[in-house]
């Protein structure tokens, strides 16, 4: 591995000259011999007789203007040769273009991958059937699966799916043959006590691996997996330090925290015209994103010819979302914005505008940058290196450090990318070194959840304590409550139902009473129960967004402004958007689900069990479209929700996959009508 370490430094030194040339396809001439025998053969082209065979020889599979580079060939090598592969490789190394390349070149029939983020299946989505549409003929494509549905598994499939999509055991059923698996960012199968959604993604690869004839774990920076000799299925683990750019940090040393934002500024003025990316530890905060549009953006010139999308764009916001949505403001300044809370559609059209040429070049993002969506850009300036809050104490490890700053540098465009790191005094010192790192999968370790997957609880007083205070078995524990919390998180919801059992029962009953009684002491209840808060404000927003008429986000604001006067306007709109597109969907509702669970064990009547199915339940699956998927398809792609009902009465139901779904909107967009501006604008990027 040194000598592994002692080469890239040698590609470092030549890929700086590249940077730095005035000219640099002159300067890739004059030593294209030793650029090729450094594996750069992206930059010694046909300058030179080897690199010309080589380029000829390695032309890919799904994009005839690109040459693999020999680590990539390498790569799809260990593919073929291993039917169970770890990959560690730079963020810049091009792990995700091997695996679309293999399935291109080899024809795999059933593809899963896997990847933790929406916003990842939207990134893949996108490259299938558009970018690399021609090589993905013949296969359907799903982003979802559908108990109902029956699945063709003798022609060619390829599911694109977050990991909490499949761990249930009705969906597992529906796979009945894998044969290639991809399971991306593998680092996050690491145990995290705290982190319900590690357990989920730990389990699907368990059941997921089973059943795969070969699968392919990807991550950055990993040194080892700790023990993965004790997996059934033993995987080889292959690393490369390759990579084709170069990244820089740059420390900006600050003495006081409170200089972060004008000392980004700062580095802005100094980086005019480059593609930036502005990075964040938190939406909000003191040192979050939101405080940095009020107080910094909103205080620039606006520009004063905004582009026709933009405007269009900013115009659709303005009565759906609201007028003083911070998105807008960083818009008319110039800036865009990714993170996980704004919708689906919104991400899309914030991505597009940013890698376009002539688009908006400093974006500002929050950690959806960490779960590897590819973006183009020069630089990065990491404001504050926390997840949370200073206070908190959580901060970044080196590897998740190296992780943001290998976002910059992009081959071809990019030689060299530039990670600015303001570091205030009480902020950490990272070290390249310490990013490397081994990893333990969560299903090796012994704890009380991996005891309860596995059933093996004769030992653990603990669980077993649990459950007959429950007065249930270890199978009904997992059919009722399984993946969707922790143990430790099932316990606590627990105890608080026990500490408010007979207050929701004495709720229940006069709801079930009187119909016309309102939701929101409900609502509030089950949100004690579920998280242990008592928060009014986020019970009468969770309230509004449960109206089955769809209130729009400008609507609910707006109400619930009069209320909470002294909210700032900000804080009202963000904590909206981050009820309506996470909380309810999917933590609210994975929660109320096993209260609901503990009220039948407490032996609660009919009629109050109805009432929370009723006014909680139903309404999250119908706004959601949880139980109709064609409609859920929709909402993957970036189409806006009040638009999936006008839509399916042009396009029909019936769509078997995204393929198809895909044509039908193209097909028929003419006929469409009076949908918003973001859903059209989603379906002409898909031709």
């Amino acid at each position: 591995m040194e000598q592994g370490i002692n080469v890239q430094s040698r590609r470092k030194r030549y890929i700086r000259e590249l940077a730095k040339a005035e000219n640099a396809s002159k300067r890739a001439k004059s030593m294209a011999e030793d650029l090729y025998a450094l594996d750069l053969t992206v930059y010694s082209a046909d300058y030179c007789f080897e690199s010309i065979i080589y380029n000829a020889l390695a032309v890919s599979e799904i994009d005839s203007s690109i040459a693999l580079h020999p680590e990539q060939i390498n790569i799809i090598s260990q593919i073929k040769k291993h039917d169970a592969l770890i990959v560690s490789a730079p963020t810049s190394f091009g792990k995700t273009f091997c695996i679309f390349e293999y399935i291109a070149k080899y024809r795999p029939h059933n593809v899963v991958l896997i990847v933790p983020t929406l916003a990842l299946v939207e990134e893949y989505y996108k490259k299938i059937i558009k970018k690399y549409r021609s090589s993905f003929e013949g296969y359907k494509i799903y982003t979802n699966i559908s108990e109902d549905k029956e699945y063709d598994f003798d022609k060619d499939n390829i599911f694109v799916l977050t990991h909490d999509r499949v761990v249930q055991e009705s969906i597992l059923a529906k796979i009945e043959k894998i044969d290639f698996l991809v399971i991306d960012e593998v680092y996050k199968l690491e145990t995290d006590k705290e982190n319900d959604r590690v357990l989920v993604l730990n389990m699907a690869y368990y059941y997921l691996a089973q059943k795969a004839q070969k699968y392919v774990l990807l991550a950055p920076f990993i040194k080892e997996i700790l023990d993965c000799e004790s997996l059934e299925k033993k995987p080889f683990f292959y690393r490369s330090d390759y990579s084709p750019v170069v990244n820089n940090v740059i420390q900006r040393r600050i003495i006081n925290s409170s200089d972060r934002f004008s000392e980004c500024k700062e580095i802005l003025r100094d980086l005019m015209g480059q593609k930036t990316l502005i990075y964040f530890a938190t939406v909000a905060g003191k040192y979050g994103m939101y405080k940095y549009i009020s107080s910094i953006v909103a205080n620039e010139p606006e520009i004063e010819q905004l582009p026709d999308e933009i405007g269009y764009f900013i115009q659709w916001a303005s009565e759906e979302i609201h007028e003083e949505w911070c998105v807008i403001t960083a818009l008319k300044h110039g800036y865009l914005i990714h993170n996980g809370q704004i919708p689906v559609g919104t991400r899309i059209f914030q991505i597009n505008q940013y890698g376009e040429q002539d688009g908006f070049n400093k974006m500002l993002c929050t950690s959806t940058l960490l779960e590897g969506v590819n973006t183009s850009a020069e630089n990065i300036i990491i404001v504050q290196p926390a997840r949370k809050n200073a206070q908190e104490g959580e901060c970044f490890t080196s590897f998740d450090f190296y992780n943001l700053v290998g976002r910059t540098g992009r081959l071809n465009e990019h030689f060299v990318g530039n990670a600015y790191y303001i570091q205030g005094p009480n902020d950490a010192e990272f070290s390249f070194a310490d990013a490397v790192r081994s990893v333990r999968f969560e299903i090796l370790d012994k704890t009380d959840d991996m005891d309860i997957q596995f059933k093996n609880i004769s030992d653990n007083e603990e669980v077993t304590s649990f459950l007959d205070c429950l007065g249930i078995d270890i199978d009904e524990y997992l059919s009722n409550i399984g993946t969707k919390v922790r143990f430790d998180t099932a316990r606590r919801i627990y105890q608080r139902f026990e500490e408010n059992k007979q207050g929701l029962s004495e709720l229940l009953y006069n709801m079930a009473s009187n119909e016309q009684m309102g939701r929101y002491n409900l609502v509030k209840l089950l949100i004690l129960i579920a998280d242990g808060k008592d928060n009014k404000l986020d019970a009468s927003i969770s309230n509004k967004l449960l109206d089955r008429r769809r209130l729009k986000i400008k609507q609910v604001v707006d109400e619930i402004r009069i209320y909470f006067p002294n909210v700032n306007i900000d804080s009202l709109i963000s904590t909206t958007i981050r009820i309506k597109n996470g909380y309810l969907e999917h933590q609210f509702y994975n929660r109320v689900s096993i209260i609901k669970y503990f009220c039948q064990i407490a032996r609660f009547e009919e009629n109050q069990i109805n009432v929370i199915n009723e006014k909680i339940i139903s309404a999250i699956e119908y706004l959601y479209f949880i139980n109709v998927k064609n409609k859920k398809m929709l909402i993957d792609i970036g189409i806006y929700e009040r638009d999936v009902e006008k839509i399916i009465k042009v396009i029909g139901d019936d769509f078997d996959d995204t393929t198809e779904l895909k044509n039908r909107l193209i097909n028929n967009f003419d006929k469409l009508g009076a949908i918003s501006y973001i859903s059209s604008y989603v379906i002409q990027n898909l031709r």
